[in-house]
């Protein structure tokens, strides 16, 4: 119950919409399941694994090694998480080469890596994913998922006056399972700052999380395009990301520079101090700014039916 797997019910959701028959097959295959009540409303048939002609297979990053066993049909690759297979953490270099080889012993990963999925089609969920693949050689299109119910035309229109008439607080969100040991550091440094954990929350109420706050703060890993900052910034929040992964470049995450920040310089405590209290004292002035942000991420929806028909129109 992840991003990732929504995200493949939305692609499927997708493709049947456009008149292309998708199913999903839930792993493992020789197991039988039932569609998971958050993601019926996606009304996706689902039927056990067929290795056939005329078959394309999607296979989510965590799956190569069953995608390069496809004798039949074709298979591909959507790159929804690069860190997933490069097992890469930004904490201690040597965990991340020895979990990687953990995963190529279990079978997870083939032993030559990237090389071996060279024949296979390949999806980017996002710049990160599709900037991995082309430094191995490989030329993939782009498939990013839009953020579930908050880039609803209604929800959007609706949430307006609720931005307009927002009360809030100095108060910082943030995602308590990634990025844990820098933020508790901060939340250390900082006992005057108040923290929000956004833990165990609907829809509804991570929203009015969201609108009470004026930062989302997010040191993880960022393995692609991930949805919380997004749904932070649709809700007016000001993003604050360190260097990681798909934040690390302008176009997963376009926000001013300043709001992003190296956790490792000397100074970073200071650095952070300083832009916190920018956007405490100036948050219209500061959110302004992420307003290009705001108005990409909105347009999501109509971005993926014009990527999907662009990378399944000849499937």
């Amino acid at each position: 119950m992840t991003a990732g797997p929504e995200a493949l019910h939305q692609l499927a959701a997708e493709l049947n919409q456009l008149k292309q028959t998708a199913v999903m097959v839930y792993h493992p295959f020789h197991k039988t399941f039932s569609t998971p009540i958050p993601y019926q409303k996606y009304q996706t048939p689902v039927e056990t694994f067929s290795d056939e002609d005329d078959n394309l297979i999607v296979y989510p990053e965590i799956f190569t090694n069953l995608a390069l066993k496809t004798k039949h049909a074709k298979a591909a690759i959507w790159w929804m998480s690069v860190n997933n297979f490069t097992c890469i953490r930004y904490k201690n270099p040597l965990r991340d080469k020895i979990r990687y080889w953990k995963n190529v012993l279990k079978g997870k990963i083939p032993w030559q890596g990237i090389k071996a999925l060279t024949g296979l089609r390949h999806f980017a969920q996002s710049h990160y994913a599709s900037e991995f693949l082309a430094s191995h050689g490989i030329q993939s299109l782009p498939l990013s998922d839009p953020i579930p119910v908050f880039t609803d035309p209604n929800y959007l229109a609706s949430l307006i006056p609720r931005l307009e008439t927002a009360n809030r607080q100095n108060i910082i969100c943030y995602n308590p399972s990634k990025g844990t040991k820098i933020t508790e550091s901060i939340m250390a440094t900082f006992p005057h700052w108040t923290f929000k954990a956004l833990k165990g929350l609907d829809r509804e109420q991570l929203a009015a999380e969201f609108l009470s706050a004026k930062i989302y703060l997010d040191f993880g890993h960022h393995p692609g395009k991930d949805r919380l900052p997004r749904e932070a910034a649709i809700h007016g929040c000001c993003i604050i990301t360190g260097l990681f992964g798909s934040a690390e470049n302008p176009v997963d995450i376009p926000i001013p520079n300043r709001f992003k920040l190296n956790v490792n310089d000397i100074g970073f405590m200071n650095s952070l101090e300083k832009v916190v209290n920018e956007i405490f004292s100036s948050f219209e002035t500061c959110s302004q700014e992420l307003e290009a942000y705001r108005q990409t991420i909105s347009h999501e929806p109509e971005n993926f039916n014009q990527q999907v028909m662009a990378a399944f129109s000849n499937s």
